[in-house]
């Protein structure tokens, strides 16, 4: 979380709408030095409603029709915080969130969408699906598409009611009838068993639209076999029925809504002036017209004097103006106007690669228009999705390093934060060979000793384990860095079979205005104390200092009989080695900061980097472990060496068995490693047949530096099979055992692979 220049002002994007992908690409294409970004989204992995028809009539892929927000927001410096806003104090200029402190803003953008308006309809939520939120419907979609073809398989009607005359709908309609036609083989003009109605309460079909596109639609409609039901209005939804204003009543297998937008209650409850049709009210500068410091774009806002059709190529226009009012907004510059076209390109997918063009009077359809769209579909998604390389520019003066030590310098000049950045292990080694030998009899751990921590004994008899980790930090969230750095320093004392009593805290907060700075202490050091308080560990002091990017370290204490140790040298011959945790944090990591890692990646890997070893421990001691380390900034193999060194202990190491975590191979096997990962394959050295395995992407997994890894432990052959299925019971569920214990006393400590 580097700083070259102290933090001034936050800005906070609330919603991953298209406005605020342009927002993100602007800046990250022209940084603001002193500004601090903030994106919080329900969804990070957002998917474009102009592409919806043709996911649904199988042309794009799941992947096809979304855009990867953590990329983009990496790209822009932002922190992303994954939440569904509900309130927001305009007088304490807060963000009020359910499972963290409130964020702190200076200056706000809204780009929320919006969601149907038959959502208000009784009923609506139990009895039907609205096509927006757009996840939501696809997850569903996929369940009507199935029981369709199964049911006109079976010689059984099946029905659909969509309720809305737009070109949601529409484009809804043309769309699942040509994809469930041709799953059952049959041409879209086919008479079948399905059953497609549209019920409106306006008197024409795209009443927005002219006479020549409305008479076109409704004539290829019926041809397909879609009833439509006009001036109509729908009064409640109930279990596979319409009910209607005028007494009528449509049955439907299942039900689905594209009606007119509508946003939440909370931005009104908030204070922020609404327009008369319940949008957000802005200026032509798409600022709130009640609040200065609030602008919001898209979907949800209206634009005062200026009402648009809810739709995207609005939301799309407006990014790039929104993106320069806020910059101009935070730097106290004047702001621009933005004026709206008056009208806009429709393109409405007809579902068989065919689509209709309207604009003002005119009218166009056919492949060819189709063709346009999906151009501008692909196109929309590839300019968010396929981002610059980041520039990472080696700062040396020239003549300071030979060519060899230039390139070297080169190739890891972006430098991994997280356990990542730890010493080399030779480096490590070689120094502390050369510090003085200790000479207190109550001081069990010598210098060089490689244990997870020192060991005092006490006076009655008890014995003192303290050890001392810190990082640096690997994610622009302090929140969820606390959580894991706390967690990962813990694993320590985890590993020796003790639990922590207590720790002291050292904080490096970047400069910043003393607002700014005294909110990311807060939500670091909350982080902090409430992961601690979950171990029973109490922080009982600690130092802070002003540092170039934010860090965290503990000194953790635990206490424990001497009998009771868990250490890293008592493997015996036979013992099945069992990993608790998958590899690959440091891949992962590095290819967050090269904006190459999905959001579904990184939500993995933290999710395994915030579960504590606190369980682990605990069930390798009731099987008898035999010794213990964590995964931590040397790698698997590099931990390994460290147990096996002392008894020069042989071990056979599945290498096919390894888990990883998704993404760590393909990033990989892409070469993106961890600045210390070529440090880390210095072991490869103590690896006895390493090179029969070398196209083997689980090789690097070997030496791939873990933050919050997981425990490895030799555990008897008796014992093991129970012992992996109680870390998988405690929530370890890729829990395995890699290996066994083959040699004790051998010439040299060796890994063997199979």
């Amino acid at each position: 979380m580097k700083a070259n220049s102290p933090i001034v002002k936050h800005l906070v994007l609330i919603g991953g709408g298209h406005s605020h992908l342009a927002v993100l690409k602007h800046l990250g294409m022209n940084p603001v030095p002193g500004l601090a970004i903030t994106l919080i989204s329900r969804d990070i992995n957002t998917p474009y409603s102009g592409s919806l028809p043709g996911y649904i009539t199988g042309v794009y892929e799941y992947d096809d029709i979304h855009i990867d927000l953590r990329p983009l927001a990496q790209f822009a410096g932002a922190r992303i915080i994954q939440e569904e806003v509900h309130s927001i104090n305009l007088d304490k200029k807060e963000i009020i969130l359910r499972e963290r402190p409130a964020i702190s803003f200076d200056l706000l953008s809204l780009n929320i969408g919006s969601k149907p308006d038959a959502i208000k309809i009784s009923g609506a939520t139990d009895h039907a699906l609205g096509v927006k939120p757009i996840d939501q419907f696809l997850i569903q979609w996929e369940e009507i598409l199935n029981l369709a073809v199964h049911s006109i398989e079976q010689d059984k009607a099946f029905s659909i009611a969509i309720v809305g005359g737009g070109p949601a709908s529409v484009e809804l309609a043309f769309a699942s009838q040509f994809r469930i036609h041709k799953e059952l083989k049959l041409k879209v003009t086919d008479e079948s068993l399905l059953n497609i109605k549209i019920i409106s309460a306006d008197q024409d079909l795209l009443s927005f639209h002219n006479s020549k596109v409305r008479n076109f639609t409704k004539t290829e409609l019926e041809k397909r076999g879609v009833q439509l039901i006009l001036d109509t209005v729908v009064s409640a939804f109930k279990k596979n029925q319409i009910v209607c204003e005028n007494g009528s009543t449509y049955e439907a297998d299942r039900i689905v809504y594209a009606t007119g937008a509508s946003i939440p209650s909370w931005p009104g409850e908030c204070g922020l002036a609404l327009s008369a049709d319940g949008f957000i009210e802005v200026n032509s500068s798409l600022q709130s017209t009640s609040h200065e410091f609030v602008f919001a774009a898209g979907d949800a806002a209206t634009i005062k004097g200026e009402p648009r059709p809810k739709s995207g190529v609005y939301a799309v226009r407006q990014g790039p103006p929104l993106a320069k009012n806020l910059v101009r907004f935070a730097s106290g510059k004047p702001l621009t106007r933005y004026k709206p076209q008056q009208h806009a390109l429709a393109l409405m997918s007809m579902g068989s690669k065919t689509a209709i063009a309207s604009r003002n009077n005119f009218f166009f359809q056919g492949r060819s228009i189709w063709s346009i769209k999906h151009n501008i579909d692909t196109n929309f998604i590839r300019k968010y999705s396929e981002l610059p390389e980041m520039n990472t520019e080696l700062q040396v003066a020239e003549g300071l390093a030979d060519k060899a030590t230039e390139q070297e310098l080169r190739a890891h000049a972006m430098r991994c934060a997280g356990c990542g950045a730890k010493v080399a292990s030779d480096v490590l080694h070689e120094v502390l060979q050369q510090l003085p030998a200790n000479n207190h009899a109550d001081i069990l751990t010598a210098n060089t000793t490689v244990e997870d921590a020192s060991m005092i004994r006490l006076d009655d008899g008890r014995i003192l384990a303290q050890s001392i980790d810190q990082l640096r930090a690997f994610v622009n969230d302090p929140w969820l860095f606390g959580r894991i750095a706390t967690n990962h320093c813990l694993s320590d004392i985890y590993a020796m079979g003790c639990d922590p009593h207590s720790a002291l805290a050292v904080v490096g907060l970047p400069f910043a205005t003393k607002d700014y700075g005294r909110a990311q202490l807060k939500e670091l050091m909350l982080s902090c104390s409430a992961t601690l308080a979950e171990h029973d560990c109490a922080l009982i002091g600690g130092h802070s200092a002003e540092a170039e990017e934010l860090h965290l370290g503990l000194c953790v204490n635990g206490f424990i009989d001497e009998e009771k140790l868990l250490t890293k040298d008592g493997m015996q011959e036979g013992d099945i080695l069992i990993l608790s945790k998958p590899l690959g944090t440091g891949t992962l990591l590095a290819a967050d900061m090269r904006y190459k890692a999905s959001h579904h990646w990184m939500q993995n890997a933290f999710e395994h980097m915030l579960q504590s070893n606190k369980a682990a421990s605990h069930c390798f001691i009731a099987n008898g472990a035999t010794a213990c380390t964590d995964i931590t900034g040397f790698g698997l193999a590099g931990h390994l060496m460290e147990m096996l060194s002392a008894k020069n202990i042989e071990i056979e190491l599945s290498l096919s068995d390894i888990p990883a975590l998704d993404g760590a191979l393909q990033c990989l096997d892409n070469n993106i490693l961890s600045s210390l990962h070529k440090d880390n394959k210095l072991v490869a050295a103590d690896i006895f047949n390493h090179e029969a395995f070398a196209n083997d992407p689980l090789l690097e997994l070997l030496f791939d530096p873990q933050t919050a890894g997981g425990l490895v432990a030799s555990v008897p052959e008796a014992k093991a099979e129970t012992c992996i299925s109680q870390l998988r019971e405690a929530g370890f569920s890729v829990a395995k055992a890699i290996g066994r214990v083959s040699k004790l006393g051998a010439d040299l400590p060796s890994i063997i692979l199979k």
